[in-house]
């Protein structure tokens, strides 16, 4: 079931359901990304993408229902004490993702569809096979991968392809292996459904399509470190040259050339908010962010003075800093939330 999954999302202190949900459908503003990132979620952005907000609350009920699940306040859920003794059961029992970062780094479902059109088209190739049920009608998908196919078609194209397969199908636990492969549609091979799959592996049709989705991550993620091959020029162009908005990612770069936000702010022809939007964005997402740029001594003594060492930074409150530095604006503050949880996991 997806309630088995979402159960994992949830702790003992209450977090709120619908950033959890928009974490998991990849919604990047940045009190969504602020949310992932304080429960320490952020490897779930975009993983349940197309999941309806009806299906979310559904799942969530059954939860609550199950008295695993309880709504401290409204908005918010929390583990119950059968909950956490649940969700230590479900650890150790569900196929856990080890890949989905995968999913802010690349065009993973892009890539999924088509990297599964372009192995049935060189299968059927491999047995000159001209007239065949192509997996998707999607003409995008179609036409991208008929390029790709002139472009590579050659003698070796078949060799190659089954080079890499192999290779990749060496990294991974054998059930693993057999579960991807039996999932791709060939030659006189239509690819075994989800429920096919779980009824040979003994698993939830739901856990067969969390594997099959950290499959494809790990895979994206095994030909970004092998750029040689054919399946390789497939991920390429889908590769993001980093996890941030490109607009972001424009800010932050003239952000590093001055530190003055209303000046980078009239440069853009932005508003002073949506810089300090972007660059909260970047904080949260790229990894050395040079917070003490903004942070400096006299701004930290404050927040450093009134939460000293507390790990719960998702409870911290503005107002608790208000009373001592009364010009301190709401920005520095998370700002130095997120400068806390990213030196806590680094």
């Amino acid at each position: 079931m997806f309630a088995d999954y979402l159960l994992l999302l949830f702790a003992t202190e209450p977090r709120r359901a619908k950033a959890i949900y928009n974490v998991c459908r990849g919604r990047r503003t940045v009190s969504t990304l602020f949310a992932g990132l304080t429960y320490q979620q952020l490897a779930w952005l975009d993983s349940w993408h197309g999941v309806p907000l009806a299906k979310f609350e559904a799942a969530a009920q059954t939860l609550i229902a199950a008295g695993w699940l309880q709504a401290p306040t409204d908005g918010y859920l929390a583990l119950t004490a059968a909950g956490q003794a649940q969700q230590a059961e479900l650890q150790q029992r569900l196929y856990q993702p080890v890949a989905w970062q995968q999913f802010r780094q690349a065009d993973v479902r892009r890539f999924t569809a088509l990297s599964q059109l372009a192995l049935q088209v060189v299968s059927e190739y491999s047995h000159q096979t001209k007239r065949y049920y192509p997996v998707t009608t999607d003409p995008g998908v179609q036409a991208t991968v008929k390029r790709w196919f002139r472009q590579w078609r050659k003698p070796m194209i078949v060799t190659q392809v089954v080079t890499e397969l192999h290779a990749f199908l060496a990294t991974l636990a054998p059930t693993q292996a057999t579960i991807f492969m039996n999932s791709v549609t060939g030659y006189d091979f239509p690819g075994q459904t989800d429920q096919q799959l779980a009824t040979a592996f003994k698993r939830t049709p739901v856990e067969i399509l969390v594997m099959r989705k950290d499959l494809s991550c790990q895979l994206v993620a095994w030909l970004r470190q092998q750029p040689t091959g054919p399946l390789a020029a497939l991920v390429k162009p889908l590769v993001k040259a980093n996890p941030v908005s490109t607009s972001a990612w424009q800010t932050y770069q003239a952000f590093q050339q001055t530190a003055d936000l209303s000046q980078i702010a009239t440069q853009r022809r932005l508003k002073l908010s949506t810089v300090r939007e972007h660059l909260l964005e970047t904080a949260i997402l790229t990894p050395g962010f040079p917070f003490e740029t903004i942070l400096t001594p006299e701004l930290l003594a404050p927040l450093t003075a009134v939460f000293g060492e507390s790990a719960s930074v998702a409870t911290w409150r503005f107002e608790q800093v208000q009373s001592v530095a009364p010009t301190l604006d709401f920005f520095c503050f998370r700002l130095y939330q997120i400068m806390r949880c990213q030196r806590a996991t680094a």
